[in-house]
């Protein structure tokens, strides 16, 4: 039977304890003083995006679990924003849908005021023409029915040679806002009692 050398077998791995645990608690600490600047530059990325929507807008409440927006200017909502997630040919496809301030008995009676792509993993030079004007330009003033491509009967023309990031984009938001739009009835109910 073998005798253990302390020295030789045990040091190191106390050694390697310590600098792990020391590693741990920098990126902890390093995490805690980046996180709330991180998270201030996405909200104020956030507000850029609803201010090319709403360039009135002062201030916005939000239902952050379903990712439903009222926007407001001076007390008074001018609109509603809604983000929503596509699954497209490179990835996923992070939008933000801007509608009008509509009565919200059913999703027919929504109108959309705008459209901006937050993120993409598209294919360069195809499928990442979703963030060019002539095809966003679509999504202005569209109501919620006419969020097809115009070869199936909608008001919206494909990107040629990126269907499927065209057809994603509408997906995406047609899915999400029929998923979130009793959340958005909600928050918007719970802005006008207050």
């Amino acid at each position: 039977m073998s005798k253990t050398n302390f020295r030789a077998d045990i040091v190191p791995i106390l050694f390697l304890t310590v600098v792990v645990c020391i590693s741990v608690i920098a990126l902890a600490y390093v995490d805690s003083i980046t996180y709330e600047k991180i998270e201030t530059a996405k909200l104020e990325a956030f507000k850029e995006k609803l201010s090319v929507h709403f360039s009135d807008m002062t201030d916005f409440t939000s239902n952050d679990a379903n990712d439903c927006y009222v926007v407001f200017t001076d007390n008074n909502t001018i609109g509603y924003a809604v983000k929503t997630i596509g699954s497209g040919y490179g990835g996923t496809i992070e939008m933000l849908v801007a509608l009008e301030p509509t009565n919200l008995s059913s999703t027919d009676d929504l109108i959309l005021r705008g459209l901006s792509v937050i993120s993409h993993s598209e294919t360069p030079g195809l499928g990442d023409k979703i963030t060019q004007s002539f095809f966003l330009d679509q999504f202005q003033e569209v109501s919620f029915s006419g969020i097809e491509l115009s070869k199936t009967g909608g008001d919206i023309d494909a990107i040629s040679g990126a269907t499927i990031s065209s057809k994603a984009v509408i997906n995406g938001i047609v899915s999400s806002i029929e998923d979130r739009f009793d959340s958005l009835v909600e928050l918007v109910s719970s802005v006008e009692v207050s």
